[in-house]
């Protein structure tokens, strides 16, 4: 009898493993169909546009399939897009919540504090943010979408406290946006000076407007050589915004020969209808007439521009007085074309306008908005 049991005993431990295993089997083949009902139930929701239905259905797989995250991500990213900001931080909010690898986490965190910006909720997106700035793979997004939020609340004031944050990346438009925020900040504040502005120029030195400010500062209180060194400067390195740099140059009492030298290299280098227009306006006024209005006629070969074809028409209207009257008439419907144009255009999205922003109204982009060349341009 005893031999029997001893017999007996590896069967009975082989059918306990048999059956211990289908029990697994039993248990995962029900788990997996219950997400599988879920899953189905909350793609029929979102099918039949019962989006709130679909989203707690979603939710509740989230808790039994963290696996799918991807997924979700994708789900809630479609969501902002569609403006449904709330599904997009219900889906977020449960993400964030998850227990996960840093790096995902963190994505999750910036996604999250995305929604909350879309929705107008500032604070809580610049609390999310503010953390993940101390992150080397997501803090230029994150101090990107930071100055988003401080754009739209208007408190430059705060880009101060990311300056070496932002000094520690390589983003050239993250310097620019700090030093036109900066700039904002003291103009604000009242506190716009030649120190400031000027230690401005020197630690932002590929942004434009610290020195477009400083020159304008400088000309204000009369100090024609500091104003003179920041407009020559911009020139040099900026000629595409030679319209309106040039007209502060002529305030800089530069000797004739200089100012020939710098009209010159900008018409035939860089082919800028305003200096084109200004070096006319010199040959006339220290050559000839008829010299500026063969240099004109020479430059409407070369480049075609409303702007010269204006200027022609002013320079024989003051040497041809019998056809002056009929001149006047063809400069006036010139400029009433060209009143209409727009002056400026963002080069990153193409918004058009007569008045100058440092800030695009359009793509919230720093110092893309520069005076329109071509035909029309200046």
């Amino acid at each position: 009898m005893l031999e029997l049991l001893f017999l007996l005993l590896p069967v009975a431990a082989a059918y306990g493993w048999f059956m211990g295993r289908n029990s697994v089997k039993h248990k995962e083949l029900k788990g997996r169909a219950s997400i599988t009902r879920n899953l189905s139930s909350g793609l029929n929701f979102l099918l039949t546009d019962q989006e709130d239905k679909a989203i707690e259905q979603l939710l509740e797989l989230l808790d039994i399939e963290a696996a799918t995250i991807e997924t979700y991500l994708a789900l809630a990213n479609l969501f902002r897009r569609k403006g449904d900001w709330d599904k997009a931080i219900r889906i977020h909010e449960k993400l964030h919540q998850l227990k996960l690898p840093k790096p995902q986490a963190q994505q999750i965190q910036f996604e999250l504090a995305k929604d909350y910006f879309s929705a107008g909720l500032y604070d809580r997106a610049e609390k999310l943010l503010v953390d993940l700035v101390k992150s080397p793979a997501l803090a230029e997004i994150a101090l990107k979408q930071l100055f988003s939020i401080f754009i739209a609340t208007h408190e430059w004031q705060k880009a101060s406290q990311y300056s070496a944050a932002v000094d520690n990346t390589t983003s050239k438009s993250l310097r620019i946006a700090q030093a036109n925020m900066q700039i904002e900040a003291l103009k604000s504040q009242s506190q716009l000076d030649t120190k400031q502005v000027l230690q401005l120029t020197e630690h932002y030195p590929t942004a434009i407007r610290p020195k477009y400010e400083l020159a304008q500062l400088a000309l204000s209180l009369h100090d024609i050589s500091l104003a003179k060194s920041a407009l020559l400067y911009l020139v040099e390195h900026k000629p595409q915004w030679s319209a309106d740099l040039l007209p502060l140059l002529q305030q800089c009492e530069l000797a004739d020969e200089e100012w020939y030298q710098l009209l010159s290299k900008l018409a035939n280098k860089h082919h800028n209808i305003t200096a084109v227009v200004l070096l006319a306006s010199w040959l006339a006024e220290h050559g000839s007439a008829t010299a500026a209005e063969q240099f004109l006629l020479d430059k409407l070969k070369q480049q075609p521009s409303i702007r010269l074809f204006q200027q022609l028409l002013q320079i024989r209207q003051q040497q041809s007085a019998p056809a002056a009257e009929v001149l006047s008439s063809v400069k006036e419907l010139v400029n009433a074309y060209l009143d209409k144009k727009s002056l400026y255009s963002c080069r990153n999205c193409g918004f058009k306008t007569r008045k100058q922003y440092w800030l695009c109204p359009s793509c919230q982009q720093w110092e893309m908005v520069e005076p329109i060349s071509g035909i029309d341009g200046r």
